[in-house]
Formats: structure tokens, C-alpha cells, sequence
């Protein structure tokens, strides 16, 4: 067995089929567990070793059972047969389940056999403990007492004989009430019953509270070809019982799932009939019918028509011995069509059209679709609608009528005689009719005015009759502080027939003046459609604008402009001066840009980086930051105040004095990056020296200094001469890379050696001439 791969459960099912009983193989089993906790080779029979679930359970009522789940925990869910066919879903895992719940107290009616054991309990004045094996005679076996027959008998049935005994026994005190008896089923016995024709056909040994669909799940089920309706149950040679699965799968009928006995066989035979439903039903799949049965039968298993199918007629492909054919399944005939073995059925989805629809839209107080009836008319279809709204125009409409070759037709009738029953214009409608009411207001032309300039709400507002300019101001807000409301200006559209090239005016211009209250008469000038009104802005209205200077001045912080030409020195002036630790050389302005510019500066960018075929994002990245550094010359503003220099400052401008700073910094292709203290005597190479001098990639006709106010200086060359630029305090020297240079491939040296060569040979059949 240990060279064969067996496990304990197999073996154990190979011996009680030979006939070895229980409580036999039981102590068998001991010996193995036995030798192989003692023996050294873990690879042998220690495979035999009990699960620790079945050694947790040994103290339970359960015997050996096929049903164990640990037999089947390496094995996952799978599909045994196909899963169209109706049922298959109670056997899509090899998993048990519908086992047998052995944890319940024993029923009452349980019928003692062989190898159950009872647990006998006499208590009260006189006592008594044991535990009885029944014996295969079907005896148990009381000390003090004797033997007594209780296989074939009820829990109940052999409590009330065992009383009886032991009260005539030693055990007098049961009959008079002084001891009381409790008998209890503490172990079940096996019994081992046959499945053919499932899915796993054989013999199983199975709890005596097995039932026969406990049987049939851990056979997995019928097999592919197997009958689901007319499964048999064998007891003694004879057949007791015909089961029809569908009875419980449709109405949870378990009329048919009755208990097992040893040696029952459980027959499934092949089916005799089957048919196959797709389409509109609400479980399509396959179904096993029996004689006599119906096609209104098989709805039934498919739980019937969905909302959306096509009830009417049914698609129904047979086949014969020699081919297939289709019939057409009328609904007056579903309870008469016996179907026939290979029968497919399609049912099909309903038309999405309508037979009985009309719409009405347009002026009416109910536009939608609306069910027609035999003789409506359209006077009928607008009364349905509540009638015509205030605004329809009532001489004409349409009715869009679809044709046999569903192109639409239009039909004109007049509304108020067909309202009237003129039979002229009191159309009969058909299905499909779209009647179309039209209001006076789609007719007409949709007119505005505009308003613009210091009103709260400028934009264009609907031109209606009566419009005053007082109304339109009135619906645009009202003025704003700033609104010069003495001379508005209200622009109107020329109306002419013709051109001429003596009359060449665009618009008449009517000049009004109202009070700010727009009680004067004027306010009340009636406005005309496409009318432009203007209002301008105060004179010299301008809000105050504010600005900031920070850094090494005596009162840092906001300011507030004081005229419109106020510049750098007059801010200077407020703010009390410098500090004794300002560097003034190194000011700056910071103008801060709004979103217009920003957007402005980044179109022309794009607009020029589309011209030279340039993608790069950097340049509109700066272009559209949130402010420009402006180097100021402090030092030259103050001795010329009112110079080119002093510049007029702007609204969120911001002046920064920094503080002195005496180091120069060197950066760049220098051996040793660095700061120094500024001295006045070193020039712009002696900073360079300082860091150690250029290093190998360094680029010194390009080397240049950026000031401490943001200025920039670069080295200049005026035939062999050098100009340095002059380094200050705060300065940094930079001293930039050589750009990399790219080596030829291959294939580029290949190539402009070979235009070289032709060239070189036109050139002297050239001189050949």
C-alpha cells in the first residue's frame, strides 16, 4: 500500500469494502499511527499518519466518512459538466457539500444497526455509566443485565425496551421513578452505498445520516450524459424510489432527499430527452424534459420570458436523421408542442418601434407622445395636449407623417379650422405622426442692446418694447463710482435702402446727460434695438496705487503713489534714505507683471519660437514669471533726480536696497568655485586667480560678471586687445564651459568624403574643357 501512494481514507475505504468492519480497521489504524510515530522514515508509512482534524474528532459520534472535507482541501473548484445544463450548478466544485450535520442531536427516529454506539446513563438512586457498542447480531450487552436486541429499532423504540429489562433487572428503581434513563447516540455507524452513472461512479462509505443527495454531490453529481429527473434509488434489489432533482431545484421540493441504507444503490441513468433555450428567457441553458411534458414546461424551467422578448412566436431548430430544420412555435400552441430530443429554441428580443405612437410639439401646454386611437384626429392629438398656448400661431401647421418607405412627408393645415372640425384640416392621423405647432415667437427675430463702460454689469441685455435707457442702466447694475453720467453717448444703427457715396454713416450718435439718480428726463429716452450705450469714465478717476520699498532704508514698507509721475527718488525721499549699511550699487526694482502681460509676452514668444521651428519651453517659462529684476544705478539717480535713469514706478512695484557686501564670488569652469573678500586693486584675472585659475573646458573669451543689482558685464575685444570688466562689491565672476563638440559618425565622414570626391572630379572635367 505505502509503495502504491495510498492514503489512510483509500485504504480505509479498501478494507471495509473487503469486508473488514469498523471497529477493526479502527485499531488498525491505531497499529499505523503506532509505527509511525516510532519509525525513522518519514517518506513511509508515516504517510498514513491520521489528519489532526480526524484525531480532533475521533471523541465525536462521526465514523470514517468520504465526506471528510480534509480528503478534498488540495483541490479546488471545478466544473464537472457542462454549465448550461440546468442543475449543473448544484456540482461545480469537487468540495463537499449537503453533508450530513453530525453535530445535531440524534433524531428520535434513527434506527439502531451494527457498530453504533450507545451511551447508556442510569442516575437518581441508582447508578450506572457505560458505553455499548452494537454487535452485528444487534445486540448491546449490559453488565448485571444481559444482552438486549435493539438493531432495527428507534432511539426512541430501544430506550423505552432497555427501561423495560433494566427495570426487571437489578436496576428496580427505573420502573418506580426513583433512577431515571438516558440512552444517547455517541458514535454513528458507516454504511456503504453505490453510485453509478455520475460523475464519479463507486462505492462510498458514508455516515449513516447520509442522505441521497448527500450521496449524489459526493459522487459529483450525473454525469454529462446523465438523467437529472429519473435518478433511482436500489434497496435490496428492488427500486424504491424515483428521484426528479427538479423538483427541488425549482420549488426547494426536498420530498426526494431520504435517508440511506447499507448497501443502497443510488442508479443514474442517461437521459432521454433534452432541449436547449437561448435568447430572451431569464436562465437560458439545457433542459432534460420528460413524456408528456410541454414547451410551457420548459419556460417554466427557464423562469419564463424576459421583460424584452418577443412572446408571440418562438424559433424552434429540430433535427431528423438526416438533417436539421426550423419551425415557427406559435404562442397559441405552447401548451400542445411536445419538444423533441435536440430541440433548440430562440427566443427573440421585441421590436424597438412603436405601433401606436403620435408626438405634438412646439406651442402647446403638454408637448409628448401620446397614445393614438382609432379616428384621431390632430384636433383631437392638440386637445389631448391641453390646447394651444397664447403664443401659437394658430394659421398654420405641420404634421410630419412617416411613409411605407420611411421617408417623412410634411402635411400643412390650418389650426383654428381644424380646432373647429373642418374635416379639410382635421387631419386623421397615423402612426408614427409628428405634429408641429409653431409659437409667433420662433418667428420672430431675437433683437439686444449693449451697454458698456462704468456700469456694474456691462454686456448686451434683450431688446423689449418700451425700453427706456433708465431700464437698460437699471438691469446693468447701475453705475460705478467712477461713471461720468453727464454725457453718455447712445450709438443706433442707420437705416437706409441704399448706398451712396455721399452718405457714408456707419451710426447716428445721441448724446444724453442724466443725474445720478436717473430722475431727469433724459434718463427716460427710449432705446431701439441693436442700440449701443457708452458710459464713460471720470476724468483723472484713478484708485490708489500702492508700492513697496524693503531692505537698508530708514521706514521700509508700503506706499502709497502720490501723483502719476512719482519715481525711484521720490520714494527714496519718503522712506527717509539709507541705512548706514546699504550698498545702493546693488538696488533694484522688482515690477511685478499682471496676467495680461504675461499672456501678451507668451504669444509673441510662441509666436516666434514658431517661425524658427523651436520647442523649447524655457524661454516661456521666463517670459512668464511673476516679475522683471530692473538693475538701478542708486548712487547716479540720487546726484541726477528726474533722470532717464530715475524711473516712474508702477502700481506693486517693489524697490530693494540690499546690504553691503563685501565678498566676490567665482563660479564656473574654475579649478576651485569659491568666495573672496573684495579688494580694490584686484581686477577681474586676479579673481580668477584667486580660484585657481580656468580649468580645461573653461570658455575665457565668454567670461562675464553679474553685479549685485542684476546688471551684467562681458568681457570685450577690440582688435588683440581685452577689456576686463571692472568686478565690484557683491559681484560674481562666472567663467562658462565650452560647449561639447560632436565627433562625425562613420557614416558622416563616409559621406562628405564621397560628395568631396565628386566634387573634385567635376572640378577637373571642368578644367579639361
Amino acid at each position: 500500500m505505502n509503495s502504491s501512494g495510498y492514503t489512510i481514507e483509500r485504504v480505509e475505504q479498501l478494507v471495509l469494502a473487503k469486508g473488514m468492519s469498523a471497529a477493526e480497521f479502527a485499531k488498525l489504524k491505531q497499529r499505523i499511527n503506532n509505527a509511525s510515530e516510532n519509525s525513522t522514515n518519514n517518506n513511509t508509512i508515516g504517510k498514513f499518519k491520521t489528519p489532526e482534524k480526524n484525531k480532533s474528532e475521533n471523541n465525536n459520534r462521526e465514523a470514517s466518512d468520504s465526506l471528510d472535507k480534509a480528503n478534498y482541501k488540495e483541490e479546488g473548484p471545478k466544473t464537472l459538466i457542462n454549465p448550461l445544463i440546468f442543475g449543473s450548478e448544484l456540482y461545480t466544485s469537487i468540495a463537499p457539500s449537503f453533508e450530513p450535520n453530525l453535530k445535531l442531536a440524534t433524531p428520535m427516529n434513527y434506527i439502531l444497526g451494527p457498530e453504533d454506539q450507545l451511551t447508556i446513563s442510569v442516575y437518581g438512586v441508582q447508578e450506572y455509566n457505560g458505553e455499548l457498542t452494537v454487535s452485528p447480531e444487534g445486540f448491546i450487552s449490559i453488565p448485571n443485565v444481559g444482552q438486549i436486541k435493539v438493531a432495527g429499532l428507534t432511539i426512541e423504540a430501544a430506550t423505552q425496551k432497555i427501561r423495560s429489562v433494566m427495570g426487571n433487572t437489578v436496576y428496580s428503581y427505573l420502573k418506580s421513578g426513583g433512577a431515571k434513563l438516558s440512552v444517547t447516540l455517541s458514535k454513528i455507524r458507516t454504511i456503504k452505498i453505490t453510485v453509478i452513472g455520475s460523475s464519479r461512479p463507486g462505492t462510498y462509505n458514508l455516515s449513516s445520516l447520509a442522505t441521497l443527495f448527500n450521496a449524489l454531490y459526493v459522487a459529483g453529481g450525473p454525469s454529462s450524459f446523465g438523467s437529472f429527473r429519473e435518478i433511482e434509488l436500489i434497496r435490496h434489489q428492488e427500486p424504491v424510489r424515483k428521484v426528479d432533482l427538479y423538483r427541488f431545484l425549482l420549488h426547494g421540493d426536498q420530498s426526494d432527499n431520504i435517508g440511506l441504507k447499507d448497501n443502497d444503490v443510488i442508479r443514474i441513468p442517461s437521459y432521454k430527452k433534452r432541449v436547449e433555450l437561448e435568447g430572451q428567457v431569464k436562465r437560458p441553458g439545457i433542459f432534460e424534459v420528460l413524456p408528456g411534458e410541454h414547451f410551457t414546461n420548459v419556460l417554466e424551467f427557464a423562469s419564463g420570458f424576459t421583460d424584452t422578448a418577443y412572446m408571440a412566436s418562438v424559433k424552434v431548430f429540430q433535427r431528423n436523421e438526416k438533417e436539421r430544420k426550423l419551425m415557427d412555435l406559435e404562442e397559441g400552441v405552447y401548451n400542445v408542442y411536445q419538444p423533441q430530443t435536440g430541440d433548440l429554441f430562440v427566443i427573440s428580443k421585441i421590436l424597438n418601434r412603436f405601433q401606436n405612437r403620435v408626438k405634438i410639439t412646439g406651442a402647446v401646454f403638454r408637448p409628448d407622445v401620446y397614445e393614438l386611437r382609432n379616428g384621431m384626429t390632430v384636433g383631437d392629438l392638440i386637445r389631448k395636449a391641453d390646447g394651444l398656448k397664447e403664443d401659437a400661431f394658430g394659421s398654420i401647421a405641420q404634421v410630419l407623417r412617416l411613409q411605407e418607405d420611411l421617408t417623412r412627408s410634411i402635411l400643412s393645415f390650418d389650426v383654428r379650422k381644424a380646432l373647429n372640425g373642418d374635416p379639410e384640416n382635421n387631419l386623421l392621423l397615423k402612426r408614427e405622426d409628428e405634429v408641429l405647432i409653431t409659437s409667433i415667437q420662433d418667428l420672430k427675430d431675437t433683437f439686444k442692446v449693449s451697454i458698456q463702460g462704468e456700469v456694474r454689469l456691462p454686456g448686451q441685455y434683450d431688446y423689449v418694447s418700451n425700453l427706456t435707457l433708465k431700464d437698460l442702466i437699471l438691469q446693468a447694475g447701475g453705475f460705478t463710482d467712477a461713471a461720468y453720467y453727464n454725457n453718455i453717448e447712445i450709438a443706433r444703427i442707420v437705416k437706409r435702402d441704399s448706398i451712396s457715396l455721399i452718405n457714408n454713416t456707419a451710426s447716428t450718435i445721441i448724446r444724453a446727460q442724466v443725474s445720478g439718480d436717473l430722475q431727469s428726463p433724459t434718463a427716460s429716452i427710449p432705446l431701439q434695438a441693436f442700440d449701443v450705450i457708452t458710459i464713460r469714465r471720470k476724468a483723472g478717476y484713478l484708485l490708489p496705487q500702492s508700492v513697496k520699498i524693503s531692505g537698508q532704508v530708514q521706514y521700509p514698507g508700503p506706499y502709497v503713489l502720490t501723483s502719476r509721475n512719482e519715481k525711484v527718488s521720490d520714494l527714496l525721499t519718503r522712506a527717509g534714505g539709507f541705512t548706514p549699511e546699504a550698498y545702493p550699487a546693488g538696488a533694484y526694482l522688482k515690477r511685478y507683471k499682471n496676467e495680461v502681460e504675461k499672456q501678451k509676452a507668451a504669444q509673441v514668444v510662441k509666436k516666434i519660437q514658431k517661425n524658427v521651428k523651436d520647442s523649447n519651453d524655457v524661454v516661456i517659462s521666463e517670459v512668464t514669471r511673476d516679475y522683471d529684476q530692473i538693475p538701478l544705478d542708486l548712487p547716479y539717480i540720487i546726484a541726477n533726480p528726474g533722470s532717464i535713469e530715475d524711473l516712474h514706478l508702477k502700481e506693486n512695484d517693489e524697490l530693494y536696497v540690499p546690504k553691503f557686501d563685501g565678498q566676490v564670488k567665482i563660479s564656473g569652469a574654475v579649478l576651485m568655485a569659491t568666495q573672496v573678500p573684495y579688494q580694490k586693486k584686484n581686477q577681474f584675472r586676479d579673481y580668477i586667480s584667486e580660484a585657481g585659475g580656468y580649468n580645461g573646458d573653461a570658455w575665457k573669451k565668454n567670461a562675464y560678471v553679474i553685479y549685485a543689482n542684476g546688471k551684467a558685464a562681458t568681457t570685450k575685444r577690440f582688435l588683440f586687445f581685452k577689456s576686463y570688466p571692472e568686478v565690484l562689491p557683491g559681484s560674481e565672476v562666472v567663467v562658462p564651459k565650452k560647449p561639447e563638440k560632436k565627433n562625425l559618425s562613420t557614416g558622416e565622414i563616409i559621406g562628405i568624403s564621397s560628395a568631396l570626391a565628386s566634387l573634385a572630379g567635376v572640378i577637373i572635367a571642368i578644367l579639361r574643357l
